[in-house]
């Protein structure tokens, strides 16, 4: 690890995994609660294709992620509730189809498109600068200061909205709050790590925290844990084994998830 640590790209690269791993991580746990995991992977790879267009025309790529990733953001939010012949996963669905193909074809048209598929997919951690490390670092404090700032609203329009309703949060203005920060977070995610690795922060030291705290605040702080430990530990693994940095530090998260989700259920049965 400390031989890793002496070169400056690996040290940027640690930064942006720790960095958008905690943010993401914190905000996957309300992905979870609100059982909107699909939703949150329509985001990443409308990211991806937003990158993906931004290649081909030659704008910039964290632009171009954030305008798909917060246009679909607002298109959830503007979803029916109910439907009786189109259900909203069906168009999520949709949605994330037809971003995957969009996304490789954009790529695939630009003059350095093969170049670019597995930075799409994966990211590119490695090649994390000055410039992007700053704007990943205020994109993620940023969303994070929205989630701590509207943290109650947020937390009972999860756990218990008709609680939320009675006592007069605006269930609806807090949903788009809620949306439009997840989507802002994973905009600015996509471009350094890849729509698989945002996916999977948003998911697996989320489902861990929740498995193991007892309560909320503890959820959030084990989710922080595993995703920071999975960007170290998935990083020194790529660089002493020369193995892709963005499906290491996936598959240690999932290797991590996986192993305290035994050990609860280990816990569990003694218990």
């Amino acid at each position: 690890m400390l031989e890793m640590l002496k070169h400056d790209f690996l040290r940027h690269a640690l930064a942006a995994a720790i960095i958008a791993g905690a943010s993401l991580s914190f905000v996957g746990v309300y992905v979870i609660l609100r059982r909107i995991v699909f939703v949150g992977a329509a985001l990443a790879q409308l990211g991806a294709a937003g990158v993906g267009l931004a290649l081909l025309t030659g704008q910039s790529p964290l632009l171009g992620g954030s305008i798909a990733v917060l246009a679909g953001a607002l298109g959830f939010v503007a979803m029916p509730q109910q439907e009786r012949t189109v259900s909203r996963e069906s168009l999520l669905g949709a949605a994330y189809a037809l971003a995957s193909a969009f996304a490789l074809l954009f790529v695939a048209l630009s003059p350095v498109g093969e170049a670019h598929i597995s930075a799409l997919l994966f990211g590119d951690l490695l090649a994390v600068g000055h410039g992007d490390m700053e704007l990943l670092a205020v994109a993620c404090l940023f969303a994070i200061a929205v989630h701590l700032l509207a943290y109650h609203a947020f937390v009972a329009t999860t756990v218990d909205p008709t609680f939320a309703h009675s006592v007069g949060i605006k269930e609806r203005r807090v949903n788009l709050l809620f949306y439009l920060s997840l989507g802002a977070l994973i905009g600015a995610c996509i471009r350094a790590i890849g729509a698989l690795v945002v996916f999977a922060f948003l998911v697996l030291p989320p489902l861990a925290g929740l498995i193991w705290a007892k309560g909320l605040k503890a959820a959030f702080c084990i989710a922080i844990a595993v995703a920071s430990m999975s960007a170290a530990f998935g990083l020194w693994l790529s660089f002493a084994h020369d193995l892709p940095a963005g499906p290491s530090v996936v598959a240690v998260c999932g290797v991590l998830t996986f192993l305290l989700a035994a050990l609860r259920w280990l816990i569990s049965l003694k218990a």
